[in-house]
């Protein structure tokens, strides 16, 4: 029967077929789900299928030719159906992007699989090698997703993504609950669909450019102009960001604020078609962003830790190791580079700390007040 599922798909093209199987999977308590998309080109993915598991059969619907979604969307957000998905970052913008909304309730087996001790970020082939020892083909992970019709070995490929999620789900639950530790999956893959709901702060984007610390507040004022313009350009003409300006450019318009084109086309990685075409707006951008009163300008950004907080950071680390090790977990699970950063510089001037948002939760009993009281006692 399962070999049936997985050789004999059932390939879902029409809007009457697709409702009539909403109304069978309405009934299941749980269901797997994948996608397959194109994002080479475009700032947006392009969804060219999705995969739907039920555990009676392997589904696939095709996004090129059915338009209306109406059933499928109440599915995805039906309360009393959970949907489980692997690694589920960009499947989440797959979703939105196309249907509006998300699936909700979610699990993530990524972060399942985590918090069991498989290692971080584990690969969906890894795991199925790992939990059910069964090698899986990674053949068709860049091919023509788009292409219609597809090759038996995309259909097969697509088939593996959902075939054996379900099982995997069910073991690693089954030893969370028995660990106690359920409750921490719920909260973690809450945490993850509600922070994607968050809405997007464009003009906060110069914030994630690296090495933007390095600059003046009067810099900033440029570097934000730019991001900012160039975000809503790529949303706009649905072109990669780094296909309008890449940031290593935007972080040298901002530090030598070219008044003219040659100026600015003398700039790393400019090209002259960018010169062309946005070259007048962003001289335009730099003159608006010159413009700026004193007190109208971007803060200056923190600097890196400085290394006077490199024997503290190590102590940190080692606890989080040690304490992951004794729950058999990824360290990185537990707390990462930018969670120690946000500790540490919560105390820099008072020497009292506070626990970021993102050791918050369930990490707050686990690591979270050891980690304060290491550095109460370290200021102390």
């Amino acid at each position: 029967m399962f070999s049936q599922q997985i050789d004999h798909p059932v390939y879902i093209e029409t809007n009457q077929a697709l409702a009539a199987y909403c109304e069978q999977w309405s009934k299941a308590k749980v269901l797997a789900l994948d996608t397959e998309f194109i994002r080479t080109n475009t700032f947006y993915p392009i969804a060219a299928l999705i995969q739907v598991s039920d555990g009676n059969g392997c589904f696939l619907i095709d996004p090129l030719v059915i338009d209306d979604f109406a059933a499928f969307k109440q599915l995805m957000i039906n309360p009393q159906i959970t949907k489980v998905l692997h690694a589920c970052n960009e499947d989440l913008e797959v979703f939105d992007r196309l249907l509006g909304v998300l699936p909700t309730p979610l699990i993530d087996t990524q972060i399942a699989a985590g918090m069991n001790g498989l290692g971080f970020n584990l690969g969906y082939q890894a795991m199925t090698k790992g939990l059910l020892q069964i090698e899986l083909a990674k053949g068709e992970t860049r091919s023509n997703w788009l292409q219609r019709p597809l090759t038996h070995s995309q259909i097969h490929y697509a088939v593996l993504d959902v075939a054996y999620l379900l099982k995997m789900y069910r073991l690693l639950c089954d030893s969370l609950a028995a660990n106690n530790r359920m409750p921490w999956l719920v909260e973690e893959c809450d945490k993850l669909v509600n922070n994607y709901k968050i809405p997007d702060a464009i003009a906060l984007h110069y914030l994630k450019v690296k090495s933007a610390w390095k600059l003046s507040p009067s810099q900033l004022a440029v570097l934000q102009q730019v991001i900012e313009w160039r975000e809503h350009i790529a949303r706009e003409r649905d072109q990669p960001r780094g296909r309008i300006i890449k940031d290593k450019s935007c972080l040298e318009i901002a530090r030598l604020q070219p008044d003219n084109l040659r100026a600015l086309s003398d700039i790393n990685d400019i090209t002259p078609k960018t010169v062309r075409k946005d070259g007048e707006t962003l001289l335009t951008l730099i003159k608006q962003a010159q413009a700026l009163d004193s007190a109208e300008l971007p803060a200056a950004l923190p600097k890196p830790l400085p290394p006077a907080n490199g024997s503290l950071l190590k102590r940190l680390k080692a606890y989080v190791a040690k304490r992951a090790e004794q729950l058999n977990m990824a360290p990185e699970l537990l707390a990462r580079k930018k969670d120690y950063e946000s500790l540490l510089r919560s105390g820099f001037d008072s020497g009292h700390y506070s626990l970021p948002d993102t050791l918050s939760g369930w990490r707050k009993p686990v690591i979270g007040d050891d980690l304060l009281a290491i550095l109460t006692k370290q200021s102390g």
